[in-house]
């Protein structure tokens, strides 16, 4: 019954972050992309570029929502088919609500005409947003989808470079169109949207991991241990040059420990060979939880 309950708020969880992640998305677009004409990749980057061709033919253009769905069904259609009926209904629920929101939400100009207000303000907004929406297992469609159907047929290449073909190939019809300073203040966006998203999901609490390479290993084991309270792990190696043997320690410790572990492994042995590296999420204990 627990398990029922807890699945539910799981559920109920995840459609709230479906609203408020589409939310973000779409005010990124109707209030800092579109205004600025920066076409910045994906169904709604085509999208822009849609309604400033035909604003001669609908006042306006056609509507980012509509252009959102138009492009959206073809690609449902196929991944049914292709990806089976619950990959579909998750996403196409996205999709739905980002449309909704850029039906909702009126076009405003957040950046004032500022192109790197716009980027900045764009990047944060819609990272956060993305971010949200991934959080769920889900995405909003768009060539995230199209991507992922274009890999069952070229497996050669993976779904992020198949992704950065289609979103390039957007931000570079947004460029003939709109011209190169737009453009390039685009692809800025895109990596400030990547950094975001991917600092969300990954969370805050960088850690760092180490391998330290030394005949004074045992000593700075135990520094390890016992001084900074943290695990450590010895693993056989040996130098494909001297032939010798070694232990080569494998640690993780926060930021704050690096220094500290340095000044030991200087004090104690100064010919030591240290590999220090970025380690985005780590749990077990005195770390995160699972």
């Amino acid at each position: 019954m627990a398990r029922i309950h807890k699945k539910k708020k799981e559920v109920v969880r995840d459609y709230i972050l479906l609203v408020a992640g589409s939310g973000l998305i779409a005010l990124a677009v109707q209030a800092v992309f579109d205004p600025m004409g920066m076409v910045n990749g994906g169904f709604t980057g085509l999208g822009i570029i849609i309604r400033r061709t035909t604003t001669g033919l609908v006042p306006g253009g056609i509507p980012l929502w509509f252009t959102n769905i138009a492009l959206n069904l073809p690609a449902f259609i196929i991944a049914w088919f292709v990806m089976g009926r619950q990959f579909v209904c998750r996403t196409a629920v996205a999709a739905l609500l980002l449309s909704v929101w850029l039906a909702v939400i009126p076009p405003i100009d957040l950046a004032k005409g500022d192109y790197l207000l716009a980027a900045l303000y764009g990047g944060l907004i819609s990272g956060v947003g993305i971010a949200l929406v991934f959080r769920t297992g889900n995405a909003t469609g768009g060539t995230d989808l199209v991507a992922s159907l274009l890999h069952h047929k070229f497996r050669n290449y993976s779904i992020a470079q198949i992704l950065l073909v289609l979103d390039g190939a957007v931000i570079a019809a947004g460029y003939y169109l709109v011209g190169a300073r737009p453009a390039l203040y685009a692809i800025i966006s895109v990596a400030i949207v990547t950094k975001v998203s991917d600092t969300i999901l990954d969370g805050w609490n960088y850690s760092k991991m180490i391998f330290v390479v030394s005949d004074r290993s045992t000593e700075i084991a135990e520094h390890i241990l016992y001084e900074m309270d943290r695990g450590c792990t010895a693993i056989p190696a040996q130098g494909m040059y001297s032939d010798e043997m070694r232990k080569m320690l494998f640690c993780v410790v926060g930021k704050k420990e690096v220094l500290d572990f340095k000044d030991c492994v200087k004090e104690l042995d100064p010919r030591a060979f240290v590999i220090v590296t970025d380690a985005n999420e780590v749990l077990g204990e005195g770390f995160l939880e699972y």
